[in-house]
Parts: structure tokens; C-alpha cells; sequence
């Protein structure tokens, strides 16, 4: 790696013509870290009209190339960029999101001034163009949505779990490996989860800035959270850990709500008072929270909040519930 740029930026995409320009723009217009920086966009053979943005890209640019990614699932897109990466330190940048220009300037400063961090990254601050996906952004940023997954709040510095757009040391893939290719989601819990059993950590900071576009339908949306709840099952028995109380609280709440309400129609009395709670104080918490939503930006995208976070939860649960009655096994395309 000698000679070679400072930070490798590899970007996993696959049929993205409606974000890859806007995406790898913001990254060549990075205030670059000493050393610079190269980027390499690993694509899973896309047929929308990507590549050939990425042609004229990487024409106008020469830090930029293209490799192919035939196997069309992220984890082998991003060990593709890693073992093609000739940084000290590597960067895994998403094609649905914008950065703000100092981002791997700050993540490697956050790198040097914290050498017990393996990892450094951003907040993720998500953003949506329809107005559903106004409410999908808040809802991905708000507790009653996400629960106290830190790296969701915009205003949030310190230790993580995980960062959504990691810059690591280079050395961290020797140490623990690539990314788990058996895993067509939650590869990035995976790797979170080898990375703390080594004893490294994961520091983010808000001043490393960028802008997540999220799902503006609600069919594309449930699906990438009910894929979250499937691969996070597939990652806790890789690992053999217990499922958090945050990864918890969906499945057992619509598992108790699907067993009990209906008991509400031919029983009286408690059961039926216990039949009716859950969903009702799940109902009261929702509407509060978009009340205040509303207040702030509109009825409009109050009430579409509540049916974003009803969605986000409900996917998650289903997929997660799907999990355990028909576990993952090869041949399973997310």
C-alpha cells in the first residue's frame, strides 16, 4: 500500500440510478484527508442505467473506478471494495446517501484522536423527498421509532454499537475478518459484533455530517424492515446471543396483541380488558408522539409519522417472527 491514497472508499450499489450520481459526487468533493483518497464502487451487474453513469463518472475522474460485484448482495460488494482497497483506512459508504464534505476528513481526525476506536462514523441523518418519506425519516430518527439505537440520533457523540458509513483501520479486517457473505443483510451487526468480542469500539460524532435518503414507498420500506428482522435472528444465532429487550419489544408485542385481542370478541371482563390494553397504549403512545410531530411539521406528516413507525415495527416483528418458524438457509435471496 505504499504510494497509495490515505482513505479507500468503497461503495456497495446495485440498480441505483436515482441516487449513485449524487452519491459518489459528494464523496469527490470531500475536503480529502492527507494522503487523499480513492473510490471504488463495487456493482452487482445493475441494469437501470447505473453503470453507465459510473463510466462517465469514472471518465471525469480518475479516483474513481468501477469493479463488477457478480454475486448482486452487499456483503460480497464491500469485500470486493476491501480487497481491492489500497488505504490505510477504509471507508463503507452507502449509494443512498450524500456527505457533507468534510466527512473523511473528521472520521480520520475521530480515528486519531481516539486510538481505542477501531471504527468512526457519523449519526445518520435521514431524509425523504415524498412525504411519507418525511415521515419515514422522522420516524428512523425519533425513540418511539428506533428505541435507543444511538447511532439513529443526529445530535448523538460517543461510543456505539455500530456507525451506518464506517471508516475502520485498515488492520480491523485482519484482526476479524471480511464480511459474512452468508449474510444478505445486518452484515454490518455482524461484523459490529466480532469487532466488540476483539475489544474494539465504535466512536461517532455529529460532526462527521452526511444524509440518508430513505424509502419513499411503503412496500419498499416494509420490506427492508422486515429483511432487518429476518437476518437479525440469523445474526443472534451465528453468535449464539440472546436478542436485546430493544430487539425484543416488537415480536413479543405484536405476538401478544395477535394471541390476545381476538379473545376480546367472545371473552368478558379482565380478558377482555387485557385483550384491548396493548394495542390501545400502543395506539395513545403513537398518536401522542405524532401530535407533537404534527405540531412541528404539519398534519399531514403527523399522521403518516404514526403509520411509518406502526410499519417500521409491524415489518421488523414479522420479519423476525418469519425467522424463527423458517429459519435461513442457502438459497434465500433478500
Amino acid at each position: 500500500m505504499n504510494g497509495g491514497p490515505s482513505v479507500s472508499v468503497v461503495i456497495p450499489c446495485r440498480n441505483e440510478v436515482r441516487h449513485i450520481e449524487k452519491c459518489v459526487r459528494s464523496v469527490l468533493r470531500q475536503h480529502p484527508p492527507e494522503g487523499g483518497f480513492e473510490i471504488i464502487v463495487a456493482d452487482g451487474l445493475s441494469e437501470d442505467g447505473t453503470r453507465e453513469i459510473l463510466v462517465r463518472l469514472a471518465n471525469e475522474d480518475r479516483r474513481l473506478r468501477m469493479i463488477n460485484n457478480p454475486q448482486r448482495i452487499t456483503p460480497s460488494a464491500m469485500n470486493a471494495g476491501i480487497r481491492e482497497a489500497r488505504g490505510r483506512y477504509v471507508a463503507i459508504m452507502g449509494a443512498h446517501t450524500e456527505y457533507a464534505p468534510s466527512y473523511l476528513r473528521i472520521c480520520v481526525e475521530l480515528l486519531e484522536t481516539h486510538p481505542e476506536a477501531w471504527c468512526t462514523g457519523g449519526p445518520i441523518i435521514s431524509r425523504g423527498q415524498s412525504p411519507f418519506g418525511q415521515a419515514v425519516a422522522l420516524a428512523m430518527s425519533h425513540p418511539a421509532g428506533v428505541g435507543n439505537a444511538k447511532h439513529r440520533f443526529p445530535e448523538y457523540e460517543g461510543y456505539a454499537e455500530g456507525a451506518c458509513f464506517p471508516v475502520f483501520r485498515r488492520e480491523v479486517f485482519d484482526t476479524v475478518g471480511l464480511y459474512d457473505e452468508s449474510l444478505a443483510r445486518n452484515q454490518d451487526d455482524d461484523l459490529n459484533y466480532r469487532i466488540a468480542i476483539a475489544g474494539g469500539k465504535v466512536f461517532i460524532s455529529p460532526r462527521a455530517g452526511c444524509a440518508y435518503f430513505v424509502r419513499d414507498a411503503p412496500l419498499a420500506f416494509f420490506r427492508q424492515y422486515f429483511d432487518y428482522g429476518y437476518w437479525r435472528v440469523a445474526v443472534l444465532r451465528k453468535h449464539r446471543f440472546p436478542a436485546s429487550l430493544r430487539q425484543m419489544i416488537p415480536i413479543v408485542f405484536f405476538g401478544l396483541v395477535f394471541v390476545l385481542f381476538p379473545t376480546t370478541f367472545w371473552l368478558s371482563g379482565w380478558w377482555r380488558l387485557v385483550g384491548t390494553s396493548l394495542p390501545l397504549a400502543y395506539a395513545t403512545v403513537l398518536g401522542g408522539v405524532a401530535a407533537h410531530v404534527a405540531m412541528k411539521s404539519g398534519v399531514r406528516i403527523g399522521l403518516l409519522f404514526g403509520i411509518a413507525a406502526a410499519v417500521m415495527h409491524f415489518a421488523y416483528a414479522a420479519g423476525f417472527g418469519w425467522a424463527i418458524i423458517r429459519p435461513y438457509r442457502e438459497g434465500y435471496s433478500a
